[in-house]
């Protein structure tokens, strides 16, 4: 039996300033440089070689649930299903659109999902579409859209129905759908070409096999609902309403756990985690804080 690697983990660095719990951020690792959005209606640009130099760049009077880097552009998905599109060469609002009716839960280059169940994609793909679908919308779902992570030829797409949808990243069409969790599934990453893994109001992760379509295994992960995923390459990263971040191998094994007594971490709900590089990531917590860690494997 493997020996299980021992790791070491730092709090590098903390980004305060929030007043509201922090739902979601987007990295650029090329500029050294993260956006926040919180429920208060804020979206905050950090330095993250500088965390204290926080500047608020939107301000709006509703929650924003989603954010995302689209070229020059960000995109910050709102509770009432308006998209705000900020200008970064200016750091200003450039337009707001309603898109969907509830909460926009992502956001990605030519689509958008959240609670009204529809996948919004622009007409030009949507027309070469066959079928019922409305020319610029698809309702995959009567419940709410929640996650999706792209692939070369897919797009998976997690719903409150317990649900991933396969979809071709071309024409959109449903491919397959893969069934197993037991509640809305919140979080999804590729850890190779073939294995996907999920997560969600269930407290699993599980892991499907591609070329069959198949659950292959599945490790209960949190005691409450697990929020996030984030692979980079060699570890499996998760966060939960339990507080916790945790670290797995590629076969789920659980490698760490990052909790407030032993490193000081986040003290309520943890919304999202994200790799920087290979050995830095970013989280953000309902506790109006995110936090940059280090994990170093120890030889």
């Amino acid at each position: 039996m493997a020996r299980r690697p021992e790791i070491q983990i730092t709090k590098v660095a903390q980004f305060a300033g929030h007043k509201d719990s922090i739902y979601d951020f987007v990295l650029d690792a090329d500029t050294r440089t993260m956006y926040s959005a919180c429920a208060g209606g804020f979206v905050v640009k950090w330095d993250i070689d500088n965390p204290e130099e926080g500047a608020m760049i939107l301000q709006s009077g509703e929650a924003f649930y989603s954010i995302a880097k689209v070229g020059n552009t960000l995109k910050v998905g709102s509770k009432s299903g308006v998209i705000y599109a900020v200008d970064l060469a200016t750091n200003s609002l450039r337009d707001t659109t309603q898109l969907h009716q509830g909460g926009v839960f992502f956001i990605g280059n030519k689509y958008s999902g959240g609670e009204d169940g529809v996948l919004l994609r622009p007409k030009t793909i949507a027309d070469g579409i066959g079928g019922n679908f409305n020319k610029n919308t698809m309702l995959l779902s009567a419940d709410s859209l929640r996650c999706v992570i792209e692939t070369d030829d897919s797009l998976f797409v997690g719903a409150s129905d317990h649900t991933i949808y396969q979809l071709d990243k071309t024409t959109y069409e449903v491919k397959r759908k893969l069934m197993g969790h037991t509640n809305s599934v919140f979080a999804l990453a590729m850890i190779d070409d073939n294995t996907l893994v999920s997560t969600g109001r269930d407290a699993m992760i599980r892991a499907w096999d591609l070329t069959i379509g198949k659950e292959i295994y599945a490790v209960p992960a949190h005691e409450y609902q697990a929020k996030s995923l984030s692979y980079n390459g060699s570890i499996l990263l998760s966060s939960s309403m339990d507080k916790t971040i945790k670290l797995w191998s590629n076969e789920l094994e659980l490698l760490k756990v990052i909790d407030f007594e032993k490193y000081e971490g986040h003290t309520n709900c943890i919304n999202k985690v994200q790799w920087l590089d290979e050995n830095m990531f970013v989280s953000c917590s309902d506790d109006r804080s995110l936090y940059l860690w280090k994990v170093e494997i120890m030889p």
